[in-house]
């Protein structure tokens, strides 16, 4: 099973688009310490159902939580603990994804040269392997443009992506 190590962004947009437990039924997904303190401590826990539902994943094994192993880990911008932490632990796995929507850790991976996917690559993949329907991956690709902070280009290209894959499909039939 393929490794992604997942940043609050990720996890939070996954959640709100209802795909966060396919997600985790995919991939193994390894979760910094810090970013469990940021998406599901008790107060969240009590205000968001996302929240509950990412501690429940994590109650059932879902959802690996690992803290990073500190050292020299210079980053040449400052970013959030859990996004550092995030980063930390991807570029000390190999073969695995860091899944980040945040603009400042997409850079920094850029720079550490660490692969990185976005949710709605995620969304897309999670189609091609037939964990959810064309039509709900439409959905979480709308929800998206909504709530994430996306260019319009970022979206069309992943509505076109899931056209194209949809069509690919179809013909293999």
């Amino acid at each position: 099973m393929f490794q992604i190590v997942a940043d609050s962004s990720s996890l939070i947009l996954l959640a709100k688009c209802s795909l966060i437990t396919n997600f985790c039924d995919q991939f193994q997904v390894i979760v910094p310490s810090s970013v469990i303190v940021e998406v599901a401590s008790d107060e969240l826990i009590r205000r968001y159902p996302d929240a509950s539902l990412i501690s429940e994943l994590v109650s059932r094994g879902n959802l690996t939580v690992r803290s990073p192993e500190y050292g020299e880990f210079a980053l040449p911008i400052t970013l959030h603990r859990g996004e550092h932490d995030a980063l930390r632990i991807a570029s000390s796995l190999p073969d695995c994804l860091l899944a980040t929507d945040d603009g400042k850790a997409i850079k920094a991976a850029r720079f550490l040269k660490i692969p990185f996917v976005i949710t709605p690559k995620i969304v897309i993949e999670l189609y091609k392997s037939e964990r959810i329907t064309f039509q709900k991956a439409r959905d979480a690709l709308e929800k998206l443009s909504k709530i994430g902070r996306y260019s319009p280009e970022i979206i069309g290209d992943a509505l076109l992506r899931l056209v194209e894959e949809n069509n690919a499909k179809a013909n293999n039939r």
